[in-house]
């Protein structure tokens, strides 16, 4: 949620305006996370066309991956359309309907993205606790169903802002990305509903697989002694994935809640805090903003760690002996689980 509003932030009690704040910070913060995104994005695809030219089709961990950076896509995508608002100090030239689905665009990325993180790291711990379970569920066509269902909840549960009313005229200046007034409950609403279902399950799965797969990548094996080093490598990738989510999703969803707190207290003029301290939070919700929407510039780090990987073993695909549709893709699932429990 932009931490932005003229209706708020030029209320007359208070007199508390950051919008200079947000015609700074919220153009660098994109246009750094719109090059960076596009710069990864384009070699992932790469990497997972190379990939799909020698198998012709995706193992679940690469169909989740896609997915995911389809998402990601969609977001980094509707960065410009951002930039350009706050550059054209605060005016939206693109019409209701083009602000609407940027806003739709946002939380549906934020919220898929989530749930493939989950769904990715369920697998992980899958292969790594329970492997032999893992080869029995692991299908292209479940993979499938699993994208699909979590596409078309985050969806449904996204709808809501496609209806929300996001823009104001004022002074002959056409408004978006901003929190009207009358959307404050509404919105606060929305978010006691997408705090614990959008966030704070999927940390509590996030949490407990990442435990558990690091704590079995770290128990030595019999006749090694210690842990190997691509055990350690791994458990650095658990580590950058967990971190990357609660760099990008914690500071916004804690914020974002107080955000609106803040601002439903302002409205009902039963707020008791400072000027100061409400230009803070303000600003803050700025700044937490800007590091959710980084999430789609930072998930390549993720793609190139497993990309490693699946190139070392398509390059074994490729050289071995040809076999059958459904030898191969025995190896192929087999292959997979290796890289999963490295």
């Amino acid at each position: 949620m932009n931490a932005s509003s003229p209706d708020l932030w030029n209320n007359i009690s208070c007199g508390v305006s950051i919008d200079d704040f947000k015609r700074v910070v919220y153009p660098v913060a994109y246009l750094i996370i719109f090059v960076l995104g596009t710069a990864g994005h384009s070699l992932s695809i790469c990497v997972f066309f190379s990939q799909w030219r020698v198998q012709k089709s995706f193992t679940p961990v690469n169909l989740l991956m896609v997915n995911l950076l389809v998402s990601d896509l969609m977001l980094v995508c509707s960065l410009p359309l951002r930039i350009s608002y706050y550059l054209l100090n605060s005016h939206w030239p693109f019409g209701d309907i083009a602000c609407r689905v940027i806003l739709y665009v946002f939380y549906l990325n934020m919220y898929s993205s989530v749930y493939f993180l989950v769904a990715l790291n369920v697998l992980r711990y899958l292969a790594l606790v329970w492997p032999y379970l893992y080869l029995r569920i692991q299908t292209h066509y479940g993979a499938g169903i699993v994208c699909g269902l979590i596409w078309l909840l985050m969806a449904l549960a996204s709808s809501p802002l496609l209806f929300s009313k996001r823009g104001n005229q004022g002074e002959g200046t056409a408004r978006c990305l901003e929190l009207a007034l009358e959307s404050v409950e509404k919105m606060l609403f929305i978010n006691n509903v997408s705090f614990p279902v959008g966030f704070f399950l999927p940390l509590v799965v996030i949490i407990f697989c990442s435990v558990f797969v690091v704590k079995s990548l770290l128990r030595p094996r019999p006749g090694l002694g210690r842990t190997r080093p691509c055990r350690k490598k791994a458990c650095a990738l658990v580590i950058i994935s967990f971190g990357i989510f609660l760099l990008c999703f914690l500071p916004y969803h804690v914020v974002r809640t107080i955000f609106l707190y803040t601002e439903k207290n302002f409205k009902m003029n039963e707020y008791k805090g400072s000027c100061h301290y409400l230009c803070v939070v303000r600003k803050i919700a700025v700044i937490s903003h800007c590091l959710c929407t980084a999430n789609s510039c930072l998930d390549p780090v993720l793609f190139f760690f497993v990309g490693e990987n699946f190139r070392t073993f398509s390059a074994k695909w490729m050289g071995g002996r040809r076999t059958s549709h459904s030898v191969a893709r025995r190896t192929l699932q087999q292959e997979e689980l290796h890289v999963l429990q490295k």
